[in-house]
């Protein structure tokens, strides 16, 4: 208990260098219909604390994922909560987490019968995962070689393989990515999870292509505005 409150004081009292930003994406979103949207994803400050949001509109339907986090420029992102609300044809269903570091458990909110599950003090939320490879990347750091990250409703360890640089043909221009694939504990073929972050852009995601059957999430960045201070 001593070591969790200790490492939340530090991350509470260590002055912010990460780097705000909004980027825009085209995305191609399948969930049964292959929906055609815009997405926007933001980085913000709001006082010791960030949040990143996801959101995506389509015609017929919508999804948003926000976390809120804490930053250290030693060890980079901590999730404190996570949420995803999905609608499509007006028809609305959504998830939401809290990481309760004081007992280092996972809560689903939306499930309140369910028992907390005790989850290891590197777990990542959905968008934070990024956001600490970028902070490893941009300092020389070693990447694990698994993360435990939150994945659906559930937690899931996916290895973390480094492929080589790209050029990319994207709607913000040419640009140099490089590629990385996360591996599933238990690898499906219908499954897949590819992305690319760009090392001009502080490794910010350039693009993303995620499988499962026959759901499909992919990303392509066509604007990156970055706002505050590095």
């Amino acid at each position: 208990m001593l070591r969790v409150l200790t490492v939340m004081a530090a991350l509470l009292t260590t002055p912010a260098l990460a780097q705000s930003y909004e980027a825009k994406y085209d995305m191609i979103w399948s969930v049964g219909l292959k929906l055609e949207a815009e997405a926007t994803e933001i980085l913000k400050q709001q006082d010791d604390r960030f949040e990143i949001t996801l959101d995506a509109k389509a015609s017929i339907g919508s999804a948003t994922e926000t976390t809120n986090l804490l930053f250290s420029a030693d060890s980079g992102w901590t999730p404190l909560d996570y949420n995803y609300t999905q609608s499509v044809l007006g028809r609305t269903k959504g998830r939401n987490f809290r990481f309760n570091w004081n007992k280092q458990t996972l809560v689903w909110l939306h499930e309140p019968e369910r028992a907390e599950l005790e989850i290891p003090p590197d777990t990542l939320d959905p968008l934070g995962f990024r956001l600490q490879l970028a902070h490893l990347l941009k300092n020389g750091q070693p990447l694990p070689p698994s993360m435990t990250m939150l994945d659906g409703n559930d937690i899931k360890v996916r290895s973390v393989q480094a492929q080589g640089l790209e050029t990319l043909e994207i709607p913000f221009g040419t640009i140099e990515a490089q590629k990385f694939v996360l591996i599933d504990d238990n690898p499906d073929p219908n499954r897949s999870f590819v992305f690319w972050l760009a090392p001009s852009l502080d490794y910010q995601l350039v693009k993303l292509e995620k499988r499962d059957k026959k759901r499909l999430l992919a990303l392509t960045l066509k604007s990156f505005n970055k706002a505050g201070k590095p």
